[in-house]
């Protein structure tokens, strides 16, 4: 015989609370119905058709027989033994006094689990019972994430979203699951008094699987002390990637209203060299605004790690926005960051890029583009775009001309490109990858360099460094370039959008 799977598993542990409830709730109108039947009472009638609508009223708890429903129920049942005392009182049948003893059990019984609920002793009964079911499995799911579907985890939950002591006694294993299990069963908790999140993160220290950390970690998403998030913005520079990433979530998961509490470890964590390679900072897509953005834009012109890692943050939340359509407005203050000289040059061309995927660059915003005060990286994407649209677009080629005279060899590349792609130039760029201070990336900075001036004998030189060094004039030592009549015949022109510099 097969075993269940998790969602069977969570099926039956949901029906098992679901009957009960309905048991308890259909007693009352039932015993009166019974009542009308056998004693033919209008009076009993009326009393079912009340205690039904009570029950009715009762419906949507899952557990009716805890609070806050099992005080309601319990006033149900008193009710419905009043009415039927009433009902029967002349009687000397046994199923009157049948039913008025089943009521009232019933009605007792509820009651005493509504006092010990409220008082906490029963909560604590069955936290140590769940405690007791846990350490004694022996079978464990295989992924982290099948956890949250075990029937114990799912019932110990319940009972530590009111006090997270039960899940000291599985602390206090050695083995990494049952640590796990109590570290997602607290995840369910919406709310942490001030000292019950110590209890968590001392587990936390006391654990040296990174992936049952990342889940304890993850329990504490609805803390609010400063201590606590001091002590989940420290696991951003963690070893483990999995812990960094829960501790990122973790943080930003209230990021307007936490942003301040935050802002200097999450600055610390994009600074550090030995996490460049995290990229943008998880879970802030989508859920960063105001301050926080205003801090990366900043954070995004600093230079290393805090100034890369802050751009892709950025440009990964505004990918997310805008594609939601939450914030139609959006749209139109990344296009004037786009042009704004205050903005990060950096972050200008990202953005542009952004607009360019998602088809939100307008004409207008097209022509500004093309302007001699945006960054070169701006421009050479604007000019790309037009030579999308018509090969041959006068304005386009003005810009590269103009680029093209710039000392700037990674820009002379990208230039190259264009020109053999759209206007069918050897510019002798060869296929793949060229090295900025390669032999090749040299030849064809001279022939782009020649191309732009119109001087058949220019020529220019990189000294081996970076890709900003630079250009020396020395002799032509190559042929000069073929003339720019576009190989193959020139292509039909297409539809200009907007006017470019």
């Amino acid at each position: 015989m097969r075993d269940a799977t998790p969602f069977e598993t969570t099926r039956l542990g949901q029906a098992r609370p679901r009957a009960a409830s309905l048991l308890l709730l259909t007693l009352p109108p039932a015993i009166l119905g019974g009542a009308a039947f056998a004693h033919d009472s209008y009076l009993a009638v009326v009393g079912a058709a009340a205690s039904l609508l009570g029950s009715l009223l009762l419906l949507r708890h899952r557990h009716v027989w805890r609070p806050p429903a099992s005080g309601l129920l319990v006033a149900l049942y008193l009710i419905a033994l009043g009415w039927l005392w009433f009902v029967t009182r002349h009687e000397a049948d046994g199923s009157g006094r049948l039913g008025r003893g089943l009521l009232l059990l019933v009605a007792v019984a509820v009651l005493v689990g509504h006092d010990l609920a409220r008082t906490g002793l029963e909560p604590r009964r069955r936290g140590r019972a769940i405690v007791r079911q846990l350490l004694r499995r022996v079978s464990w799911p295989a992924r982290a994430g099948d956890y949250a579907h075990l029937p114990e985890v799912r019932a110990l939950a319940e009972v530590l979203q009111d006090d997270p002591g039960p899940a000291a006694g599985l602390f206090k294993d050695d083995r990494v699951e049952v640590r796990l299990a109590a570290f997602t069963a607290l995840q369910q908790r919406t709310y942490w008094r001030p000292g019950e999140a110590d209890l968590v993160l001392d587990a936390i220290d006391g654990t040296r699987h990174p992936v049952a950390r990342a889940a304890g970690i993850k329990a504490l998403a609805c803390a609010t002390d400063g201590g606590v998030l001091g002590a989940i913005g420290d696991s951003l520079r963690d070893k483990a990637p999995e812990v960094r990433h829960a501790a990122a979530v973790t943080l930003l998961a209230d990021a307007p209203g936490r942003w301040p509490l935050i802002r200097e470890a999450i600055r610390s964590a994009l600074a550090d060299p030995t996490q460049a390679r995290d990229g943008a900072l998880p879970g802030a897509a989508g859920a960063i605004d105001g301050v926080a953005l205003c801090d990366l834009t900043t954070w995004a012109a600093e230079p290393g790690p805090l100034g890369e890692r802050s751009l892709l943050t950025l440009i990964g939340h505004y990918g997310v926005v805008l594609h939601a359509g939450t914030r139609p407005e959006l749209t139109s203050e990344i296009c004037e960051q786009v042009v704004d000289p205050q903005t990060p040059p950096g972050l200008r061309v990202e953005l542009a890029q952004l607009l360019r995927g998602m088809g939100l660059i307008t004409p207008d915003l097209l022509d500004r583009m093309t302007d001699i005060d945006q960054p070169g990286a701006v421009r050479v994407l604007a000019a790309e775009m037009l030579l999308t649209w018509n090969p041959a677009n006068p304005d386009a080629i003005d810009v590269l001309r103009g680029l093209g005279r710039q000392p700037n060899r990674e820009t002379a590349l990208v230039i190259a490109r264009l020109l053999q792609q759209y206007l069918r130039l050897d510019m002798g760029l060869p296929a793949g990858a060229v090295a900025i201070n390669s032999k090749s990336a040299a030849e064809v900075a001279r022939r782009v360099l020649q191309w732009s001036t119109g001087r058949p004998n220019a020529a220019a030189e990189t000294a081996p460094g970076d890709a900003g060094d630079a250009w020396t004039a020395r002799p032509a030592t190559a042929p000069a370039l073929p003339s720019e009549r576009p190989v193959g015949g020139p292509l039909p022109p297409l539809p200009r959008p907007g006017r470019g510099r």
